[in-house]
């Protein structure tokens, strides 16, 4: 089986040393990119470290460096749905607020017009309180009440 990836010398012309992630792919970059002179000389120089050949340092280091970067990836993918859930909770929240406003613009007009229904219900009563009291006396003969209670030898409080 072909390595495609790995430890490999001069993947670049000014790096020793460094992880190739796929050599098809950087070879044909050389042949389609790079001068016409330069092409033979970084083909040829361009090699796979053999894995049995390799420090054992730089290689702890680079699986260090690999689960490092997986774990950082899962921590992306976690802050970027955590963002997209965020983003949509923050939409909710702007239309919910749009909808609270709207509701309070309405229940302030309507609690005004009935403020003023009140006001307008007060004065029709008032209006015809002589009537009432004309009203009252026929219905109600013998009543107690002196304009303010049927109890008038108590204290109301």
């Amino acid at each position: 089986m072909k390595q495609e990836t790995g430890f490999a010398f001069h993947v670049h012309h000014d790096v020793l040393v460094e992880w190739c992630t796929d050599y098809d792919e950087r070879v044909q970059y050389i042949k389609e990119n790079k001068p016409a002179s330069e092409q033979a000389l970084r083909l040829r120089l361009f090699k796979f470290v053999p894995v049995d050949r390799l420090p054992p340092e730089p290689a702890k280091a680079w699986e260090a460096y690999n689960k490092a970067r997986e774990a950082c990836d899962k921590a992306w993918e976690a802050y970027n749905k955590a963002r997209e859930a965020c983003n949509k909770a923050r939409e909710a929240c702007n239309k919910a607020r749009e909808a609270y406003d709207k509701a309070w613009e309405a229940y302030d007009k309507a609690w005004e017009a009935c403020d003023k229904a009140w006001e307008a219900c007060n004065k029709a009563w008032e209006a015809c309180m002589p009537e009432l009291i004309k009203l009252h006396e026929e219905l109600c003969p013998n009543c107690t009440w002196d304009g303010k209670t049927i109890f008038p030898e108590k204290v109301v409080k």
